[in-house]
């Protein structure tokens, strides 16, 4: 477990893997490095080259052999935190030139659960209280139980950031909005759009399935169009 964390963190496979060895054994010579990790004995060289490097393994010499130990884990912290100090420094700058390229793209597109997360999160990013937050309920057979459980844990952030969010679905799927207070939903009797989200001037296009994937638009032409649909809907639409 530590390993993959520790490559979660940037060290690659091998300097986990050395890295823990070390940790477990104490100060050793190469030998036992290379039997412990199960490594090639040029792999256990260099990685130990590298590690020494970063300052995250020491070595003693005794005449003309090396005795190698891990450093303590809270130093490996400390230099983490101390990149991370570093690039806070820098993401001002670094958002102005992601801002500069943003507002180039028209459309961009995700991938996965996570990618879904992402996609939902950029989409209310900018959003200030009482922004308005339009969607067309998600509409898949057999899992919708599942998907409408992810979009619980959504209603959180947009409660968090004062949003007014109305959506339709279709009138079966009222039993699984009805809990949803913070919601104001309405149900429609005829087929309407599906898997859309509209907030100022994004929207939000997803399917679902074993993979699920999403695109998020950038078009203030597109959302306008998309939000007077919707009123037409709702205002044929009931409680």
């Amino acid at each position: 477990m530590e390993t993959t964390i520790l490559q979660e963190m940037g060290f690659t496979q091998g300097e986990a893997r050395i890295y823990s060895t070390l940790l477990r054994l104490g100060p050793v010579k190469v030998g036992s490095i290379i039997e412990k990790s199960s490594l090639q004995s040029s792999t256990v060289h260099n990685t130990l080259h590298s590690l020494i490097d970063k300052g995250f393994v020491s070595y003693i010499l005794k005449g003309k052999i090396k005795t190698y130990q891990a450093v303590d884990p809270k130093v490996v912290l400390r230099n983490f935190k101390e990149k991370e100090q570093k690039f806070e420094a820098i993401v001002p700058q670094l958002q102005k030139l992601y801002k500069i390229t943003r507002e180039k793209q028209e459309a961009e597109i995700y991938e996965g659960i996570k990618g879904m997360i992402n996609m939902l999160t950029e989409l209310i990013e900018d959003t200030k209280p009482n922004d308005n937050f339009y969607f067309f309920a998600v509409d898949v057979e057999g899992s919708n139980k599942e998907i409408q459980k992810f979009f619980e844990r959504y209603d959180l952030k947009r409660k968090q950031k004062q949003l007014i969010t109305r959506g339709l679905a279709r009138k079966e799927l009222k039993p699984l909005f009805e809990k949803r207070k913070y919601l104001k939903t309405r149900y429609l009797d005829f087929p309407i759009p599906s898997n859309i989200a509209i907030c100022n001037n994004k929207l939000a296009l997803m399917t679902w399935g074993e993979k699920p994937s999403g695109i998020l638009v950038k078009s203030k032409q597109l959302t306008e169009s998309q939000i007077r649909f919707f009123e037409e809907l709702w205002h044929r639409a009931h409680n």
